[in-house]
């Protein structure tokens, strides 16, 4: 497309094993990372592979359970063609390529960088698909990037754009909310109040004392969402709550746990009606589908919680792929969601 200025935008994910032989190298390039386990260098090139081995039967269990690997590369493969699509389908007079690099699983950074080159690209977006900042998500995919691709590509940094994080982002918020409402409307019809169960993943609590934003950035999140719901004054009175799940090791991870405030609600607040709601995770993934699916259905169903549904994961959802679409946009126009600057300051973002 000559004359069409070339911007690349660049998705970032965990990513995740397709199949059940890859679990082990996944979980070993997982606890590899400094950013998740901060090991000191003695140990640290061979106990991650030791924890990986150890830790693989059980996850290939939690794998096979839901079909033999996790959907993740797919389900991100499908936003980052649907987002490609839409940005050269609005008669801009820029020529846009959206690549995806998965942190742990193909195709990660070092795979797809020969072809982010080969573009040339004239601008550079960097966005994450997670919306809430931490250490152990964004900045280890932001460092990754600064050590394999930020010199070679030579930008000035007036064409480099960052999106730190977008935990309250009008369009995500309203596709975000779009889902619960669906599962509010897939509950059988009663006078009990719906207690709506908002589940991130959890990091250990050490990593917030020290700084590490995500767990304000969550917080917002529930909050905006707290706001899109109820602006419609709903016919059904609605009870939010926000938990954490998927805490391994032995350290103290943020609180409190999915678990047990679903047994909390059975018992102290005779729940009735409960929406689990996926708020740090936009694509299904194990955590979505044995985690929530399996593990927290189950635990409801023997807690005598009568109706329990799952918020859907965002996925390919249409208003989904139209919020990465504006935060493209407005990323490229200097709006940063967060309302600042996205620079080092977040805590974060690239130096």
């Amino acid at each position: 497309m000559q004359g069409k200025e070339r911007v690349a935008v660049l998705l970032f994910n965990l990513g995740g094993p397709e199949t059940l032989d890859d679990v082990e190298p996944f979980l070993s390039n997982l606890f590899s990372d400094p950013d998740i386990m901060d090991l000191p260098p003695v140990v640290g090139r061979f106990l991650p592979r030791l924890i990986a081995k150890r830790r693989a039967p059980k996850s290939r269990i939690y794998y096979k359970a839901i079909g033999g690997g996790s959907p993740l590369r797919a389900i991100t493969e499908d936003q980052r063609r649907l987002l490609e699509e839409r940005l050269n389908g609005f008669g801009s007079d820029r020529d846009f390529r959206v690549f995806l690099a998965m942190r742990y699983a193909p195709p990660r950074l070092s795979e797809i960088r020969e072809a982010i080159l080969a573009f040339r690209p004239e601008r550079l977006l960097l966005l994450p698909l997670y919306p809430q900042r931490s250490t152990t998500t964004t900045r280890s995919s932001f460092r990754e990037f600064q050590e394999l691709m930020a010199r070679s590509l030579s930008l000035p940094p007036d064409r480099l754009h960052v999106v730190a994080a977008w935990p309250d982002y009008p369009p995500y918020i309203a596709a975000l909310g779009e889902t619960v409402r669906k599962a509010i409307g897939a509950l059988p019809p009663n006078d009990q109040p719906v207690d709506i169960l908002f589940s991130a993943h959890g990091i250990p609590e050490s990593r917030i004392r020290k700084g590490d934003p995500y767990q304000k950035d969550t917080e917002r999140t529930v909050e905006a969402v707290r706001g899109f719901l109820v602006k419609d004054a709903p016919e059904r009175q609605l009870r939010i709550h926000l938990s954490y799940q998927s805490r391994v090791g032995p350290l103290k991870w943020l609180g409190p746990e999915t678990k047990k405030i679903i047994g909390e609600l059975a018992l102290r607040h005779r729940c009735v009606n409960l929406v689990l709601v996926p708020v740090s995770f936009v694509s299904d993934h194990q955590e979505t589908l044995y985690e929530m699916d399996i593990t927290y259905r189950d635990l409801a169903r023997s807690s005598r919680i009568l109706h329990f549904e799952r918020a859907p994961a965002l996925n390919i959802q249409a208003s989904f792929i139209e919020a990465l679409f504006t935060l493209t946009k407005d990323a490229l126009d200097n709006r940063c969601p967060l309302g600042t600057p996205c620079s080092c300051r977040c805590g974060v973002c690239p130096e």
